[in-house]
């Protein structure tokens, strides 16, 4: 009777973890399917102060600079007009290419 019900309890736990890899499996598939349908690039004219936030290397105060300077210089002519802003150099630069266009 113990053997049975060992036997029982070792069965459940190899079926658990066989079905906790395969949900596993599908959310790293669905994780790896997120990040491609965010690659959309950011208009530093357009956008908002909350938008550029969320650019990596940027935050909130960076944001704010952005926009007031395009809100006292007018649009950007090319992207990287945007290391006139303060706070944004060569740095911020590498961590935004390919994610900012105008």
């Amino acid at each position: 009777m113990k053997k049975s019900i060992l036997s029982a309890l070792i069965l459940t736990a190899a079926l658990t973890t066989n079905a906790y890899a395969v949900v596993q499996d599908k959310q790293a598939g669905k994780a790896m399917a997120m990040p491609q349908q965010q690659l959309q690039m950011v208009n530093i004219n357009t956008a908002t102060e909350e938008q550029l936030a969320a650019l990596p290397g940027i935050g909130k105060k960076k944001a704010a600079a952005i926009v007031a300077y395009r809100n006292e210089h007018g649009a950007f002519k090319s992207v990287d007009e945007l290391q006139n802003v303060s706070g944004v150099g060569k740095a911020s630069m590498k961590a935004l290419e390919g994610k900012i266009g105008i």
